[in-house]
């Protein structure tokens, strides 16, 4: 029975560390997609120009998709660190915080809308925030609702951004 009891501890011990939680579970890369919907307020209708564009619209988002990396960053705080690489090129940072099976992503920082009205309305001059919070499935897809903010210049009207149910899916990479 003594000989027992030691082994036993030691199995516990093993099993336990091997349960995914906090960071551990979010840890690794994944290729994303983001997509959805937001919605365009214009802050002022500048001349007769301007009319013929709406003073508010919603708007399908394009398909933003690239590779998504979470590394820790304070293991006892539960705080990773969020590297998204779209495949247009942009890299954004981030950190985040762990809490079970949920993970809150902190405000960064995007200098792109990825909309486009018709081929003569492209954004330009945008400064949107994005933030997110994501739940994990099968310890390999996180499903996160994002939430945009921002302002965006389309042909000579500026407008308020705002999201109106936009998600990023991430698929861990094994």
């Amino acid at each position: 029975m003594k000989r027992f009891i030691p082994f036993l501890f030691c199995a516990l011990v093993i099993l336990s560390s091997c349960t995914k939680s906090g960071v551990n579970l979010f840890v690794g890369d994944y290729s994303f997609k983001t997509s959805g919907e937001a919605t365009i307020t214009a802050q002022a209708i500048i001349d007769d120009i301007s009319a013929t564009i709406p003073a508010e619209m919603n708007i399908d988002l394009g398909s933003d998709i690239g590779q998504l990396n979470i590394s820790v960053s304070d293991k006892k705080r539960q705080e990773v660190l969020v590297v998204i690489n779209y495949v247009n090129g942009d890299v954004v940072t981030t950190h985040g915080i762990c809490n079970g099976k949920t993970i809150q992503l902190d405000e960064f920082q995007r200098n792109t809308l990825p909309i486009s009205i018709n081929s003569s309305l492209l954004p330009t001059n945008s400064y949107i925030t994005m933030s997110g919070k994501g739940q994990v499935y099968n310890d390999n897809i996180i499903v996160f609702d994002m939430t945009i903010k921002g302002r965006s210049t389309i042909g000579p009207v500026t407008y308020q951004v705002s999201d109106n149910n936009v998600q990023m899916v991430a698929f861990r990479n094994w």
